[in-house]
C-alpha cells in the first residue's frame, strides 16, 4: 500500500511516522515545498496548552490533546529528550476569562493551582492568575528528529510543489492532506484563513519560567527554551503578510516587558512571523466527496493548536487508513 504524505510540518510527520509504525505494509512518502526551519511550526512557542480551534468538539480538543501529552511525556523521560529537546517547564498564566483557558481539558496540565497571596503582587492588574506545569518542546529539534525518525523507518522524502492532489492519485493508493494554508489553493478550503503571529527571539539565560497573558488586547507570553526566549505575540485575522513589523514588534516587546521587567537588558536574537492555518473547525476526515479512485484524508487547519495536537490527530489518520483498507478488503470479497 503506497501512503503519500503532503506537508513536512509536525502535522505532516507525525501522521507519516503514526502510519508507518502502525499500519501493517504501508510504503510512506512525504512530499513536501517547505521542510524545517521554514515551516509554521519552527515558530511556535513550543508548549502544550489549552486552546480553542474554532468550533471543533471539545471531546475531540481532550482525546487528542491527552494523546500528544502522553507522547510527549514519555519522550520527557526516554534517553532521547535530550536530542528531542523536549522538557516540563513550570510558569504562570493570566487573562480575563479562566473559564476559557481551563475548562477545556486541565487533565493536559500538571499541578494547576491558585497563586500564593505573594505571587499574586507580581501581577497586580491580572483578574485571574494560575501556576501550573506543562510539556515545552524545541519545535525546529523536534521536526529535526520526528524527518530522522520518518527516515530511519525507510519513508522517503521529496521536496516538490503540488498544485493539485489529483497529480498523485495516479501513483498513490491514499493520499495525506496536512499542508496547511496551502489547502486554500490547493482544493479551494473557504473556510480556512491566516492568522498572523509575530515574535521577538532573545538571549535571557535567567528566564527559567514561561508567563503568558491572555487578556483581551493585551496578548503576551515569554517562553525560554533550549537556546533562547520567545517574546510574543500577536493574534491577526486575515492579515498574510510575512513581514516584520516595527509597530508589532515594539507591541510584543513593550507587553513583553511589562509582564516580566527583568527582560529590560536581554539580547534581541531575531525577529519572526508565521500565519496560524485557522479553521471554522480543524479538517480532520476522510473525503468522500474526491471522484478519484484514490481516497484523500484531510488533516489541517489546527490554528495555533499544532503542538498540543499533533500526536493525537496522527492516531486519528491512522485509524482512517485502517478504515479506507478494511472497506478495500471488504470490496475484494
Amino acid at each position: 500500500m503506497k501512503v503519500c504524505v503532503v506537508g513536512a510540518g509536525v502535522i505532516g510527520l507525525s501522521s507519516a511516522i503514526r502510519i508507518q509504525e502502525e499500519v501493517l505494509g504501508c510504503d510512506v512518502t512525504l512530499i513536501a515545498d517547505r521542510f524545517s526551519p521554514d515551516t509554521t511550526f519552527d515558530g511556535a512557542g513550543g508548549m502544550i496548552l489549552v486552546f480553542a480551534a474554532g468550533t471543533t468538539p471539545v471531546q475531540l480538543l481532550r482525546k487528542w490533546s491527552l494523546d500528544t501529552k502522553a507522547h510527549l511525556e514519555s519522550l520527557t523521560r526516554s534517553a532521547e529528550a535530550s536530542e528531542v529537546a523536549v522538557h516540563l517547564l513550570s510558569g504562570f498564566q493570566m487573562g480575563d476569562d479562566e473559564n476559557k483557558q481551563f475548562s477545556k481539558c486541565p487533565e493536559v496540565l500538571y499541578g494547576v493551582r491558585d497563586l500564593s497571596q505573594e505571587e499574586k503582587k507580581w501581577f497586580p492588574s491580572a483578574r485571574w492568575a494560575k501556576f501550573f506545569t506543562s510539556i515545552k518542546v524545541d519545535c525546529t529539534s523536534y521536526l529535526a528528529w520526528l524527518k530522522r525518525r520518518f527516515e530511519r523507518n525507510g519513508g522517503k522524502i521529496t521536496k516538490k510543489k503540488i498544485h493539485s492532489l489529483s497529480e498523485l492519485s495516479a501513483v498513490y493508493d491514499i493520499i495525506v492532506n496536512c499542508t496547511g494554508l496551502n489547502s486554500i489553493d490547493l482544493i479551494g478550503d473557504k473556510e480556512l484563513s491566516p492568522t498572523r503571529g509575530e515574535t521577538i527571539r532573545v538571549k535571557a539565560p535567567w528566564i527559567k519560567h514561561f508567563y503568558a497573558n491572555d487578556e483581551s488586547g493585551n496578548l503576551a507570553y515569554v517562553i525560554p527554551g533550549s537556546k533562547n526566549v520567545v517574546l510574543g505575540g500577536t493574534y491577526q485575522e486575515g492579515n498574510w503578510n510575512m513581514q516584520a513589523s516595527k509597530s508589532d514588534s515594539t507591541g510584543v516587546w513593550e507587553r513583553c516587558l511589562k509582564l516580566v521587567p527583568s527582560l529590560k537588558n536581554s539580547e534581541i536574537d531575531y525577529h519572526w512571523v508565521g500565519l496560524r492555518p485557522t479553521r471554522t473547525q480543524i479538517r480532520l476526515e476522510l473525503d468522500e466527496t474526491t471522484s478519484s479512485n484514490c481516497p484523500i484524508i484531510h488533516n489541517y487547519g489546527h490554528g495555533g493548536s499544532g503542538v498540543t495536537l499533533h500526536w493525537g490527530c496522527a492516531g486519528e489518520v491512522v485509524k482512517l487508513v485502517n478504515h479506507v483498507l478494511v472497506k478495500r478488503n471488504k470490496a475484494k470479497l
